[in-house]
């Protein structure tokens, strides 16, 4: 019986926890990360009843109030990326005013639903401190079921992981009927899909959710919710942003300068010395550069700008068509009185 209670006892899952959080800290919300070490650091991971032994009451609500200030950051922590998402596939993916429309209603959904999931769960008990000083349910402070939280988180778990998952499917179909090298198109799916993954651990995290339910060991219960929750968002974090690390890739091949001055006069001479010799050179680099494609929607199908993204931003409304501009310079001079010799007339 003691090898039992010594086993008991020194089963914890916060290294497993500081494990996770700190392998994405490069990607992850700074203050999530801090909040959830020192969380862990007062015993977060352990059972409730070890806590108890070890520091009693206080030192368990302490560790609760953190862990749900946790669960609020975790939430916001996979919806707010997945806006940036839109705003992402609204810049590069060119959709239709519908389409357009769409995407924000997707995600502002998953945002609404998030925030009243929030809402739920810290008016959970009446006062609201009862969620987390356990002392005040013998002093007449009353908590809702369990049910409604988890069967609510559950709902905005599964929309998560549908918008996810329709984030990913959408350029990539888009990609795919494009007129662009293998290799580019498979980096750009690989890229803009990494949402399909964030859907997977949105499922993973929602079969955690029942762990809600052991009150009695929540310190323990819900640990397994808070790492897939962080997976989750650092995947959607680091989905959002690897489309915007193309110029860095670009810097570190030497395709671009790193310096703004420099980006401005080599695009300026791309502008004025570029000619029709070139253009095979010039197709091939910039197949090679990842993150930099423009795409047009036409009746014809979807396809691949001829424009670099400095003329899109300058010439915004010249977009999927080829202007020449000619400057003619013509000087003239007074002829002299008396003179009647024939002038050419323009």
């Amino acid at each position: 019986m003691a090898t039992v209670n010594a086993e008991y006892m020194s089963q914890t899952k916060g290294p497993r926890i500081l494990g996770v959080f700190w392998a994405f800290f490069s990607v992850m919300v700074t203050s999530y990360t801090i909040l959830t070490t020192v969380n862990v650091l007062l015993g977060y991971g352990s059972h409730t009843s070890v806590l108890m032994e070890r520091g009693g009451m206080d030192l368990v609500e302490r560790i609760l109030v953190i862990n749900y200030a946790d669960f609020a950051l975790g939430i916001m922590s996979f919806t707010t990326p997945k806006l940036a998402i839109a705003a992402l596939l609204n810049r590069i993916m060119n959709p239709s005013r519908f389409h357009r429309i769409w995407l924000w209603m997707l995600t502002a959904s998953v945002f609404v639903a998030s925030t009243i999931c929030i809402v739920v769960l810290f008016t959970m008990c009446d006062p609201p401190r009862a969620l987390w000083k356990i002392h005040l349910i013998s002093e007449g402070a009353t908590c809702r079921s369990t049910t409604i939280l988890v069967g609510y988180a559950i709902f905005t778990g599964v929309l998560s992981a549908v918008v996810d998952l329709y984030l990913a499917i959408y350029p990539t179909v888009v990609l795919l009927r494009l007129q662009m090298t293998l290799k580019k198109k498979l980096a750009l799916c690989a890229a803009l899909g990494l949402g399909a993954v964030a859907c997977a651990m949105a499922i993973v995290k929602c079969l955690q959710l029942p762990g809600l339910y052991d009150t009695a060991d929540s310190t323990y219960a819900t640990a397994d919710l808070v790492i897939w929750t962080s997976v989750e968002s650092n995947i959607i974090i680091i989905a959002s942003c690897i489309p915007t690390l193309g110029p860095i890739y670009e810097m570190i091949r030497g395709k671009r300068s790193w310096s703004s001055h420099g980006r401005y006069d080599s695009g300026k001479m791309r502008t004025y010395t570029d000619g029709p010799t070139k253009k095979s050179n010039n197709t091939r680099e910039n197949d090679d550069i990842l993150m930099t494609t423009n795409i047009e929607t036409t009746r014809s199908g979807s396809q691949e700008s001829i424009l670099n993204s400095d003329q899109l931003r300058n010439d915004a409304h010249v977009v999927g068509k080829i202007h020449r501009t000619d400057q003619v310079k013509i000087e003239y001079v007074a002829r002299p009185q008396g003179d009647h010799e024939p002038r050419p007339s323009w």
